[in-house]
């Protein structure tokens, strides 16, 4: 149970950090900083709940739907 409560507590705080993303097209130094930025964070965040076999789906599904989220996100600032 540690495992989880701690896993969601640094998705909120990555999901809080890449809140306003820059448009997914934009291919400014700065955009794909923020991009690489957050699957960094998020593989991290994954590597971290590996060795744990039966939360890691769990823990994958979730990272995916949050870069997922991020940028659908993206999406509608900029339509």
């Amino acid at each position: 149970m540690d495992d989880e409560l701690k896993f969601f507590q640094e998705w909120w705080k990555i999901l809080r950090k890449y809140w306003n993303p820059p448009e997914k097209k934009n291919e400014s130094k700065q955009a794909i900083e923020f991009w690489h930025g957050l699957s960094k964070e998020c593989m991290a965040l994954h590597k971290k709940y590996e060795s744990n076999q039966l939360f890691e789906p769990f823990a994958l599904r979730m990272v995916v739907e949050l870069i997922a989220e991020i940028e659908r996100r993206s999406v509608e600032l900029y339509k």
